[in-house]
This record gives C-alpha cells, sequence and structure tokens, in this order.
C-alpha cells in the first residue's frame, strides 16, 4: 500500500470515523458467533484488516482467541490498548503467510469494505491470503457498487465528533472507482481535508474474483444478517470455503 494510503488511514480524521462505528462491532460480533455455531467452528479468529479493535474488542469479550492485522501502526497500537487478551500485528493483509507462518485460524474475517484501496490484482492476492490462512471459512463484506452509485448522493454532510465532514463523491465508470474527497469543520473553520479513491464491485465481480482466488461461495448475505443478498442492498456479505 503506498505511503499515500497509509496517511489517510493514520489520519485523525480517519480513525475518527472508525470511533463513530464501534457500536457496530458489537453487531458483527454477534453475527459472527452464530456463524460459528451454524458451521461448527473453533474459537480461533483472525481479524484483517482490524482496524481500531472494534469488532475483536466484542470477539474477545465472548471469549475468542482474536488475532488482529492492518497496516496501520496507529490502528495497531488503538486495537492493542481497547483489547488487552488479544494479538495485534502491523502487516500487509496481500501476505497473511509472512505474518503468521504456518497458523491457520478456524474463521478470518475481511469485513467493513476493505478491498478495493489496490488493484484488482492485488484484491486477488488479498483473496488468495485470505484463503491460505484459513482452516475452513472466510467471510468478506462489502459495500455493493450497484447500490452505491444509484443511491448514494454526490454530495452530503455528516456529524464525526467533533468535525463536521463534508464529503463529495464521483464514481469514475471506466474503472468502477469511487473518488471521494472529505472537508473537515470545527466551529465553522475548515481545519482539514483527505481524498481516496476505492474500487467497488458487483455481486458477479467478486463472485469472479473469488473464484479466481479459490474460494467457494455457501452464502450470500445482506450485511450482518441472514437475509439472503439482493441487488437493491447497500452490503454484500460472502461466507466462503476454499475450494
Amino acid at each position: 500500500m503506498s505511503d499515500e494510503w497509509i496517511k489517510v488511514f493514520e489520519s485523525d480524521f480517519y480513525v475518527r470515523e472508525m470511533i463513530k462505528v464501534w457500536d457496530e462491532g458489537e453487531k458483527w460480533a454477534s453475527w459472527i458467533d452464530e456463524v460459528v455455531n451454524k458451521f461448527k467452528l473453533g474459537k480461533k479468529i483472525l481479524d484483517v484488516p482490524c482496524g481500531v479493535g472494534r469488532v475483536a474488542y466484542f470477539l474477545a469479550k465472548r471469549g475468542y482467541d482474536v488475532t488482529g492485522i492492518d497496516i496501520s501502526e496507529r490502528m495497531i497500537a488503538m486495537a492493542k490498548s481497547n483489547i488487552q487478551n488479544g494479538k495485534f500485528v502491523v502487516g500487509d493483509m496481500r501476505r497473511l503467510n509472512e505474518i503468521v507462518g504456518n497458523e491457520k485460524y478456524d474463521l478470518v474475517i475481511n469485513i467493513y469494505n476493505s478491498l478495493g484501496y489496490y488493484t484488482e490484482e492485488d484484491d486477488l492476492k488479498v483473496l488468495e491470503s485470505l484463503r491460505n490462512v484459513t482452516k475452513k471459512i472466510v467471510v468478506i463484506n462489502l459495500d455493493n457498487r450497484d447500490y452505491i452509485i444509484y443511491n448514494r448522493p454526490n454530495e452530503y454532510y455528516t456529524f464525526i465528533p467533533p468535525y463536521l465532514v463534508y464529503s463529495k463523491v464521483e464514481f469514475e465508470q471506466e474503472t468502477s472507482r469511487l473518488k471521494i474527497h472529505r472537508k473537515y469543520y470545527m466551529d465553522n473553520k475548515e481545519v482539514g481535508e483527505i481524498s481516496y479513491a476505492q474500487r467497488l464491485y458487483s455481486i458477479h465481480e467478486i463472485l469472479a474474483l473469488l473464484k479466481k482466488a479459490g474460494l467457494t461461495p455457501i452464502e450470500i448475505l445482506s450485511g450482518y444478517s441472514w437475509k439472503k443478498f439482493s441487488i437493491m442492498d447497500p452490503e454484500m456479505t460472502i461466507i466462503a470455503t476454499p475450494s
């Protein structure tokens, strides 16, 4: 990942976004617990990228043996401070074997739209890497390209304490990348900005990539639910197993 991306992930602006959705981690952990029970998995989970530990925290509270990997040193430092009984390592999710060696995990989770920062070839490496370190199940959660391009406004404001955030987005159809530019305000003054672009996937595109990576989908769902995914859902969550 380029230095430019790491600067985005380690900025106070981006970290504040992760903190804002902290409570959502409990909902994910509850659903992941159901996945483990349904597929009779063990307690050893790899969370990659783990960010500040918003899912790992609640999994650890449920008694899971959690390892988290993220490319951001700041995120990993925060995860370590948030979860005392987990293992957290700085690393690139394209090269998980180099980080964990011969370790295999009962469940590997890649959630919160964590693909698309690289090229499609790099995303294939990520998926192959996830496959290589799982004993049985990989969970991948992505924004649904077809929903996003028709439903997300081009300009909008959000409040991410302590910032008022103005976002401007543009979809580049030739590359299927969403370009995002954000400005951050405090006390009616602009205090910073970040820009990035992320590749979005339609369901047929990610399924083709999974096949190349040697992963076979066994469930395609909507977010952290057991509702079957439809084209109108904002998120898709794929439960897959090595082919």
